[in-house]
């Protein structure tokens, strides 16, 4: 599912949980600085050939048939609904994985969201309804083992938490909490407890603690400063390790093999979490059109978008809304004909 499940990290943040060096896990901040393709934006309507040794039909799958496009492949069909999923899509498994495996959140109950628009003229809001948006924001409500209410907070485009007093004025927050690496900032993932906080990057590589109230020097402990003994193996060899550790789950065969990523309980549920996500984003879209007697201009047309500022309450069990059916017409799509029925 995520290769980052099997890296150290994960274990190290396991062992940091059980050891109760956090304390109560109260919510949980996750980011990226996706997307790092165009969003936002009109779908093209330019006539051009395909390409010499690429199979137009072959790369649209199961997708709606539309003529080709320049600037899609290989790598920006991301930011299109008909073929991606968005920034969030693309990162949440890698950053929103750590908390959702590690506190065993399984199904949100709710979902809320706020997200750009792109305006086209004065007051004239653009209508990019085939395309991501270019930021959000969202909230996911879930309830924890203990019966509490734990919220996870995703954002993208540029969005990110209130800086946190701990971080050094200074210091690049994402880099200090997330990715080590300035040339390649990816994103990070913040534990929020009673005791203290504990960040990652994404995949929960090289996590972080930072102890409550210690604002003094504002630098985290790593692993090898924190006294919380290792209770999990570690996989051997690093990275190639972690490839080993796959190639033989491959052999073994299904179920047959200790894996990091199940499908069941874990991937399954991630993915339709993440996925979930989006569908409140898509319905921020949603709009009718209508007409109304305005005090001062008389008789108006415009639209209205019954899909925004809400929150969607989310059955997980039977994947619906069950507050905006309007939003339910996003979970599953229609495959193209002649791709229904696809056998491995």
């Amino acid at each position: 599912m995520t290769k980052g499940n099997s890296c150290d990290g994960m274990r190290t943040l396991r062992e940091w949980l059980e050891a109760d060096l956090l304390g109560d896990i109260q919510k949980v901040y996750c980011w990226t600085n996706r997307p790092v393709w165009p969003q936002g934006i009109p779908w093209s309507n330019q006539k051009l050939p395909v390409p010499k040794g690429l199979n137009w039909d072959l790369w649209l799958g199961t997708a709606e048939y539309v003529d080709y496009v320049d600037n899609l492949v290989p790598f920006n069909w991301r930011g299109w609904w008909r073929f991606g999923t968005g920034a969030l899509g693309d990162m949440g498994c890698h950053i929103i994985g750590p908390p959702f495996k590690l506190l065993q959140l399984g199904y949100p109950t709710e979902v809320s969201c706020s997200t750009t628009n792109v305006y086209s003229g004065i007051f004239e809001e653009a209508y990019y309804p085939e395309s991501c948006p270019v930021a959000s924001s969202i909230r996911y409500k879930f309830k924890k083992k203990d019966g509490s209410d734990l919220s996870l907070y995703w954002m993208d485009g540029g969005i990110m938490p209130e800086r946190f007093e701990e971080i050094d004025p200074d210091a690049d927050m994402t880099c200090t909490m997330g990715d080590l690496d300035m040339m390649d900032v990816e994103g990070a993932t913040v534990f929020v407890g009673t005791k203290g906080m504990a960040s990652c990057g994404w995949g929960g590589s090289d996590p972080r603690f930072w102890p409550k109230g210690v604002k003094a020097n504002k630098k985290p402990l790593f692993d090898k400063d924190v006294n919380i003994p290792h209770k999990y193996k570690r996989i051997e060899g690093g990275t190639n390790g972690h490839y080993w550790a796959w190639i033989d789950s491959c052999i073994a065969g299904y179920d047959k093999a200790d894996v990091e990523s199940p499908f069941e309980g874990y991937a399954g549920p991630l993915t339709e979490t993440v996925l979930m996500g989006n569908l409140i984003l898509r319905s921020h879209n949603i709009r009718e059109q209508v007409k109304h007697n305005d005090s001062i201009y008389g008789e108006r047309e415009g639209f209205i978008y019954p899909g925004r500022n809400k929150t969607f309450l989310w059955d997980g069990a039977n994947m619906r809304i069950t507050n905006f059916e309007q939003a339910n017409q996003f979970i599953k799509r229609k495959y193209r004909d002649g791709w229904e029925d696809l056998k491995l």
